[in-house]
Order: C-alpha cells, then sequence, then structure tokens
C-alpha cells in the first residue's frame, strides 16, 4: 500500500495542469457536487462528500466548501496547505450563502461552472437546471462571466499526469493482488457459491484499500453472455463458466479488470474461443500508438477475430476499450472502430477488453489496463494464456 503523501502529490500535480489550462479558458472554475454526482471534486480533493461540496479553483488559490459534518474530510489539503480558504456551513441555506460570498470576490471575473452539453463533456455537465439558473442569478448580481466548463474539463482529464498514470498503476496492483488472493485462497470459490457470494468476497477486499470504481459484475454459465449482467444468485455448478468484472478506486484513481474462468474440465470450444479473445487483446495493444486512430485498435481487434473464424459483426457488440482516471469510465473517446476522426494522444490511460458473446450460451471476455506515454505502450496487467481453472 503506497503512502498518503503520494495522493498529495497526485493532487498537487492536478492542481498545477488545471491552473496553467485556466490561462487558456478563464479566471476560475467552480465544481459543485451532491454526493458523487460530480467526480470532479474527487479530482481536485482526493475525497467526496455525502451532501453539498464545492471547490473554486483560480489561477493561485483553491477555495472549499464543505458540511459542518464533513469538515473532517479535507485536513488532508488544509495539512499541505494546498487550500486558500474553506467555507463551512450547515443546510442548503447557509451552502447557498458561503457560495455567494465566494463568488462575490470574482466579480467581474469569467467563471467556469459544469454545466456543458452531455455530448461535448458528460463529465462537465452535472449541475441540475435549477441550480444553473442560480448561478445565473448570481453571476449577473456579481457582473460575472458565466460559462460551461465543456472543452476545459474535457482537455484536463483526457491525458493524466505521470503522478496520475502512477497512482493508476498502484491502483491495478492492489486490484491485481485482491483477485488472486481470494482465488488461491482453497474452496474460496466452488461449485454451490452464487455469483452474488463471490462478488461480495472481493467488495470486502476492496473496502479495506479503497472503493470500488463500478458495481462488480459475477457472471456464470449462460450469463457470461451479457456484458453488463448483473450479478444474480445462479450457483455455480461443476464445469461451469464465469467471469468476473471488477475495478478498486485507489489514490483516487480507478482500475477496471475482467478475468475469465472455469470450474471444472474445459471444453474445447471455450479454450478455442479464450484463444482468439487473447489473440485479439495481444494484437490490438501492439495497435495502441500516439498520433494512430482511435478506431485502429479496435479494428485490429476485428481482423484478429475474423481471422480464427468468428464474426465481429454478430459476437463482438461493444468498443475495444475506454478511458480509466478518477472514473472507470473517463474523459476521453472510446478506442471503437466508429471513432476514425480522433488521434491517440500520450499521457492517456485504457482498457482493453476484446470479447467474444455467443446469445443464449455464453461470452468471453478479458481486460487490462495500459498506459500510453510518449516512450511506451505500458501493460499495466496481463491476462493469462489460458483460462483459469478452479
Amino acid at each position: 500500500m503506497v503512502d498518503d503523501k503520494f495522493l498529495i502529490e497526485v493532487l498537487q500535480s492536478r492542481l498545477k495542469r488545471a491552473r496553467k489550462l485556466l490561462e487558456k479558458y478563464g479566471d476560475s472554475w467552480l465544481v459543485l457536487s451532491v454526493g458523487t454526482n460530480d467526480t470532479n471534486i474527487d479530482y481536485l480533493l482526493g475525497v467526496h462528500a455525502h451532501g453539498f461540496m464545492g471547490a473554486l479553483l483560480s489561477r493561485d488559490e483553491l477555495h472549499v466548501l464543505v458540511g459542518r459534518l464533513e469538515r473532517s474530510f479535507i485536513r488532508h489539503l488544509e495539512e499541505n496547505k494546498l487550500i486558500s480558504d474553506i467555507h463551512v456551513f450547515y443546510g442548503y441555506g447557509e451552502f447557498e450563502k458561503e457560495l455567494k460570498k465566494i463568488i462575490a470576490e470574482y466579480s467581474g471575473k469569467r467563471i467556469l461552472a459544469n454545466f456543458a452539453s452531455f455530448e461535448l463533456c458528460f463529465h462537465a455537465a452535472s449541475l441540475s437546471y435549477t441550480f444553473v439558473r442560480k448561478l445565473m442569478q448570481m453571476a449577473e448580481d456579481y457582473e460575472i462571466e458565466l460559462r460551461p466548463s465543456g472543452r476545459f474539463v474535457y482537455e484536463l482529464r483526457q491525458t493524466k499526469t505521470q503522478e496520475e498514470l502512477l497512482a493508476l498503476e498502484y491502483s491495478v496492483s492492489e486490484t491485481m493482488k485482491i483477485l488472486d488472493s481470494i482465488i488461491s485462497e482453497s474452496n474460496t470459490i466452488k461449485p454451490g457459491m452464487t455469483e452474488r457470494e463471490i462478488a461480495a468476497r472481493i467488495y470486502s477486499e476492496i473496502y479495506k484499500l479503497g472503493e470500488p470504481s463500478f458495481e462488480i459484475i459475477v457472471a456464470s454459465g449462460p450469463n457470461t453472455a451479457n456484458p453488463h449482467h448483473i450479478t444474480s444468485d445462479r450457483k455455480l455448478r461443476t464445469n461451469d463458466i464465469f467471469y468476473i468484472d471488477f475495478g478498486m478506486r485507489y489514490l483516487t484513481m480507478s482500475s477496471d479488470i475482467t478475468r475469465f474462468f472455469v470450474v471444472g474440465n474445459i471444453p474445447n470450444e471455450i479454450k478455442q474461443v479464450y484463444e482468439a479473445v487473447v489473440a485479439a487483446q495481444n494484437e490490438s495493444i501492439k495497435a495502441i500508438k500516439v498520433g494512430a486512430a482511435f478506431s485502429e485498435p479496435d479494428n485490429t481487434a476485428r481482423e484478429t477475430f475474423k481471422a480464427y473464424g468468428y464474426d465481429p459483426e454478430k459476437h463482438f457488440i461493444h468498443s475495444l476499450g475506454h478511458a480509466l482516471g478518477v472514473d472507470v469510465h473517463d474523459v476521453g473517446p472510446p478506442l471503437s472502430h466508429r471513432v476514425t476522426n480522433k488521434k491517440i494522444p500520450e499521457n492517456i490511460a485504457y482498457t482493453v477488453e476484446p470479447a467474444l458473446y455467443f446469445e443464449g450460451k455464453y461470452g468471453i471476455r478479458l481486460e487490462d489496463d495500459v498506459v500510453l506515454t510518449k516512450k511506451e505502450v505500458k501493460r499495466l496487467v496481463r491476462s493469462p494464456e489460458e483460462p483459469i481453472c478452479l
């Protein structure tokens, strides 16, 4: 487990990057979140609240709004002098009052807020219509230019700082330790266990270090044919198959891993499909390069499936991968054959998850996480060449 001091280094790297980018887009960036509905709070502060929490970042200040009951959440920021001032409130009335105090200080300035077009940047589109109207009234009262933050957030979060990429590497490493420890324990996963029981065991280990980056998927038997199966009470059987798709948010960075298992003997048909999925993953990772189209790795996976005799139009029904970061589906285009007009930049993190699904029968998906820098494509974890037998 990494020292908490490293989390401060991650946050400092983000604040530095955001402030540099504000020179291009505006004077300050306002983030207001209720619970976890805007993970830009996690991005800036390294925590999220149960109720309201806010942050306004300018080129030289960081103002924080926090509820009295959650004041202790930001001690690490105070101790490391990342915050300019703290506005503590109790209840919505005080929250709005304190927010007005902060905004009043930026009279005549340009404030970016997260009410961007959903299509432009989902991660900058969290504010409700009602609250946007309130902000517009405040902006009018204090002669502030209020603008959507879509392009700013997209550019800010699509590429990662070196500290973020290292944090993701730690997150993936700890995630794999959890999986390895569970499957190595005698009789932990066996016939008679339900999908829910397996998921519960994984949740238990994740919460010792961080939090799940999404709801764990455990799919067995014919349920494996559903890419977004909802973990159920189905019991494992002898000579059954299943996959686990899970991740952990650790040091504010989300991992995302999928592994495929066999309980008992491996049918030849499963072996052949698994071999094709491994080949598609390996070949597509070779195609991930700075300057390549986002479509190229996905097209490579599809051509590999064709070479193995499988129709990707029918059996590979999603894109090859998605961006990773604070969110498990972070800012950035998918690795998809449909994204032909955008080029892959450096300093990004992505999943690579080729799959073959046979409706009503079974499916096989493997998912690894990679980071791409100017120098290399680093595979943070590697799927086994053969199914994991339990």
